[in-house]
């Protein structure tokens, strides 16, 4: 499994971290926690790995940086993937990461492996559609892009909901790379990271 990723920055970075470390010493039942901070753009099994790095080689030649906003936090209830809580920053809509995440799932999907598709009973229509067309269920607009701190067993009913539901934040990023990461499990592997060069 390959993941793109967009990673956090300084004080981001730093806030997430800090809930991470937080949720862990709370000795919840948790997912996601030890992973590195990131939002998934765009994530499948591929055939090719070099295809995959050469194809986002030439993608990130053609793009220019952009701002993205992070500007409230946010609560997944059961998550699907998880059965769990999942807590977030929210990434405020804006045009470019998904115009972003399309160029890419658009150039890549010749290249996912097809007989590991799986479509979970849990997906609703668009999120199926998007799997079957691009190996990934949250292609368009019905993804809600975001940085996950971790999934949490009935975290709605632990008394750190409250503290991070009312916990106000803005936090502003250029957006100047993408990185691409090879996943395992709860292995993650950064292999290479993409600068941005060029106007759209």
């Amino acid at each position: 499994m390959l993941g793109i990723f967009l990673e956090p920055e300084g004080k981001l970075k730093n806030f997430i971290f800090k809930w991470k470390r937080r949720i862990k010493k709370s000795n919840l039942k948790t997912e996601y926690v030890n992973h590195p901070p990131h939002s998934t753009i765009y994530l499948s099994s591929f055939v090719n790995e070099k295809k995959v790095i050469e194809n986002l080689r030439n993608i990130t030649k053609k793009i220019n940086s952009f701002k993205i906003q992070i500007n409230k936090t946010g609560l997944f209830i059961n998550d699907s993937f998880t059965n769990k809580d999942t807590i977030y920053l929210n990434i405020k809509k804006n045009k470019k990461i998904y115009k972003l995440q399309k160029h890419f799932a658009n150039n890549l999907r010749s290249l996912v492996k097809k007989d590991k598709l799986k479509v979970s009973k849990s997906f609703n229509k668009k999120m199926k559609s998007s799997m079957i067309k691009y190996g990934f269920p949250f292609v368009g607009s019905h993804w809600k892009p975001h940085f996950t701190i971790g999934s949490i067993k009935n975290f709605k009913e632990h008394y750190d909901y409250q503290s991070f539901k009312k916990t106000k934040i803005y936090y502003e990023q250029n957006v100047r790379s993408v990185s691409l990461w090879k996943i395992k499990k709860n292995s993650h592997k950064r292999i290479k990271t993409f600068r941005f060069k060029k106007r759209w």
